[in-house]
């Protein structure tokens, strides 16, 4: 029993060494002010990966930081082909006044960003904008909708997670509730839901083809140009991101950010061809992080099974 305390102690001591390099390692990269530097932080992460994640707590920890590399304009490289960012604030703003114009658009922020607000080193061809102008807001602030056994599916904030829609809880609302509820617009596939509160900041691609009512504490991101969405969602995804709400946020127990706080944070914007490369790339390694969790869960199942095995033979 003592070899066995002294094996347990030294395990628990090489995980905790682990995450300590790797928590090193990961800042490294984040911080580095060269693309020398940034090569030899991502080389020693490289060199040493099957050791470093070999635990899960680590390969949480690397996803937020390819997140946050992604959206510093770190993790592809930029081409001088593509146009910059500015050429597509043109397209935006175009189809923002025609909304304003022609349907009432009220969703607008203000234009002038000052240099402090931009809280990344933006590379070039990026451009900052501010949320409210670059998408509608569909916001049911207010009561809540009353819910009953069957009908309309209803969304609330308990089912927009980091990332995506969990349609658990299931919740209902009449089509009578659904019709007097749902009078600022309609979610559309791609439409993008975000958290204001209780959870503040969880965000999620709309992929819900039936009708469904959307509750409070949710606003509905209708982008001004949709094919943007999936690299706006991995933008508030992101830490550095999450920071700007938490600065901008309200309350004590439960911090809540309000629409007008909301659509002034400004948004550091790539090049549209880059913005989906930056999406294929982030896609493509958190597939991989998926394989390797699942590879560190079955040896933890095997390691288990051999204990249960031991132990059956006594």
């Amino acid at each position: 029993m003592a070899q066995c305390d002294k094996l347990e102690q030294l395990q628990k001591e090489k995980e905790q060494k682990r995450i300590l390099i790797h928590t090193s390692a990961r800042e490294k990269l984040l911080k580095a002010s060269d693309q020398e530097t940034f090569g030899q932080a991502w080389d020693f992460i490289k060199e040493n990966f099957g050791e470093l994640y070999a635990v899960k707590e680590n390969v949480t920890s690397l996803r937020q930081a390819i997140l946050q590399l992604a959206v510093m304009g770190k993790l592809v490289p930029q081409d001088p082909n593509d146009p910059p960012a500015s050429e597509l604030l043109k397209e935006i703003e175009t189809e923002k006044q025609r909304l304003i114009k022609n349907h009432g658009l009220k969703t607008k922020a203000e234009i002038y960003i000052a240099q402090h607000e931009e809280y990344i080193d933006k590379p070039k061809g990026w451009s900052f904008y501010r949320l409210g102008n670059l998408t509608k807001f569909i916001d049911y602030r207010g009561k809540t909708p009353k819910k009953i056994k069957s009908g309309i599916p209803l969304i609330t904030a308990k089912n927009v997670r980091f990332g995506f829609i969990d349609r658990e809880p299931y919740e209902y609302v009449s089509e009578e509730e659904y019709h007097s509820w749902m009078t600022r617009g309609f979610p559309r596939l791609g439409d993008l839901l975000f958290t204001t509160e209780a959870p503040l900041g969880n965000i999620a691609v709309v992929d819900i083809n039936e009708r469904f009512a959307l509750a409070q504490r949710v606003i509905c991101f209708q982008l001004h140009k949709s094919d943007m969405n999936l690299y706006l969602r991995l933008l508030i995804m992101s830490d550095i991101f999450q920071e700007q709400l938490i600065n901008s946020a309200t309350g004590m127990t439960a911090k809540g950010i309000k629409a007008s706080k909301l659509k002034e944070i400004p948004i550091p914007l790539p090049p549209l061809p880059e913005q989906h490369r930056i999406v294929a790339k982030v896609e493509a390694l958190m597939a991989l992080f998926d394989r390797l969790e699942k590879q560190i869960e079955q040896q933890t199942a095997k390691q288990t099974q051999l204990l249960e095995s031991m132990m059956a033979e006594f």
